[in-house]
């Protein structure tokens, strides 16, 4: 591999996550040298040590692959934490689409129109505060919750990335992130270059930013309105907004975006914004509590009074060394929902809970049905799973999009927990964001032997529900490693949209 050329594996974790981080770029002499010139008071911009990170050939071969060629230095440098940064996180990508700073494929192409490049010039360990991204939020086509946006509630979404002295952190500009307060003695020291693919307009702290009225004289005799709809090379942005009822224009007071919509935000949903937004960036949901003790009791006993119908398997997880477990077998129950009265009971009450009847007609549109239901039942040291995800190629059962605030998925899965999952028991886990990616599942990451930092273990208590895209999301399972046996009863959803005899 040349070096500079991203690898499969980086191209997926920045399609997925919008980061990516390039461990140990610069040696401990650059650091030294960075971090004197910064204690001397050395400004970033001028020529030195931290002037030569704008323009080092590593990032400058990643940039280019990112954001074409011709990209520009958009912003910087700047120190993240001086001063009092810490407060609302900037939302990059949401509804509204803002092309200049936009993440989309297209084509087999990638565009990323921005791009900030940050080099960690002393370690940020874990807890440490300071940056935080929303990982798969550059993807995002859900306004993010107020909320997560004021710090208020973070929905288990924002991440603080862990970086080494030396480090390249690259984030893709419509990521949603921002500053929290820095726990730790010492400053920080974090130092950011924003770039700008070369057809896209300038950001505002860009020095060919647009500042003044560059036009031709001849456009003086034209009126004000027409003046503003002229092309104007160096005008500031956002622009003055024209606005036209179709007899007449006018312009308003005051600068900014106007893009109407014919859809407008349905307050009789029953979608919970939170739970909308948490779902379309993840590809994964859950809900809390749905099934109380009695109903958790009855769910229990029904499978300990039926062991014949448990059945037990070798191992699925491949050729993994990390998700092999410690060579217990596998142990499942097929169709709980047939055992004799009364022990199907508890399992057919969760055909067509209300909770999840509500969440269905949102995630899939009506008409759904559902196909299955088994039990995951594993003792300690049975193998997990091998990550899977039939993202790529592209078909119609692993479809997902969003739409006019409408999502579309055709294949769902429903896990229903009978027994607490704690952070070291294992089970399943998932690849936030990546029902969105556009590259092939690494191998790192089907066998977890390098999780580039985007698996993720859900920890649930009994009686949760989790919902995940079966098809789309990348998923799996760790090797169960709790102290009782795995209880986890599996449904799994179809659209209207798909047949199957």
């Amino acid at each position: 591999m040349s070096k500079g050329l991203l690898t499969n594996e980086q191209n997926y974790q920045f399609d997925v996550a919008g980061y990516l981080i390039v461990p140990g770029v610069l040696g401990a002499d650059e650091v030294q040298a960075c971090n004197q010139a910064l204690d001397q008071g050395v400004d970033p911009a001028a020529d030195g040590a931290l002037a030569l990170l704008r323009d080092h050939a590593l990032l400058a071969c990643y940039l280019e692959q990112i954001l074409g060629q011709n990209y520009r230095l958009d912003q910087g440098p700047r120190l993240l934490g001086e001063g009092d940064q810490a407060g609302e996180l900037i939302q990059g990508a949401g509804a509204r689409v803002d092309w200049a700073r936009a993440y989309r494929h297209y084509d087999g192409e990638r565009f990323c129109q921005g791009v900030q490049a940050v080099w960690a010039l002393a370690n940020v360990g874990a807890g440490a505060g300071g940056l935080v991204v929303v990982p798969a939020s550059h993807n995002s086509t859900v306004d993010a919750p107020q909320d997560l946006l004021q710090g208020n509630d973070d929905m288990g979404l924002a991440v603080q990335p862990e970086l080494g002295a030396g480090d390249l952190l690259l984030l893709a500009d419509s990521l949603t992130r921002g500053m929290r307060p820095w726990h730790r003695q010492g400053v920080q020291r974090l130092l950011e270059f924003g770039y700008s693919g070369a057809d896209v307009r300038p950001g505002p702290n860009s020095e060919i930013a647009g500042a003044g009225d560059v036009l031709p004289d001849w456009a003086a005799e034209l009126s004000e309105v027409e003046r503003q709809v002229l092309h104007n090379p160096d005008r500031p942005y956002p622009p003055r907004i024209v606005k036209s009822d179709g007899d007449k224009t006018w312009l308003e007071k005051e600068p900014g975006v106007y893009h109407p919509s014919i859809y407008k935000k349905d307050p009789d949903s029953g979608i919970d914004d939170k739970e909308f937004y948490s779902w379309d960036l993840c590809g994964h949901l859950i809900l809390r509590g749905l099934m109380d003790e009695k109903w958790l009791a009855a769910a229990n006993e029904a499978i300990d009074a039926n062991p014949d119908r448990i059945s037990h398997g070798g191992s699925a997880a491949g050729d993994s060394g990390p998700l092999a477990g410690q060579g217990t077998v596998r142990s499942s129950m097929g169709d709980p929902w047939t055992l004799p009265k009364p022990h199907g009971e508890p399992f057919r009450r969760m055909i067509a809970h209300p909770a999840l009847i509500q969440r269905l007609n949102w995630i899939m549109g009506s008409g759904f049905e559902c196909m299955m239901c088994n039990g995951f039942l594993s003792a300690r040291g049975s193998s997990g799973h091998t990550l899977h995800a039939g993202v790529h190629p592209a078909r119609v059962t692993n479809h997902y999009r969003q739409q006019n605030g409408r999502v579309y998925a055709e294949y769902l899965n429903v896990a229903w927990q009978l027994r607490d999952v704690g952070p070291g028991d294992g089970g399943f886990v998932c690849v936030p964001g990546s029902h969105k990616t556009n590259y092939p599942m690494p191998d790192c990451i089907k066998h977890c032997d390098d999780e580039l930092g985007l698996v993720r273990h859900i920890e649930m208590k009994a009686g949760d529900v989790l919902l995940f895209l079966a098809s789309a999301q990348a998923h799996g399972a760790y090797p169960w490693m709790g102290a009782e046996n795995r209880r986890m009863i599996f449904f799994q959803y179809r659209s209207r949209n798909l047949y199957a005899p």
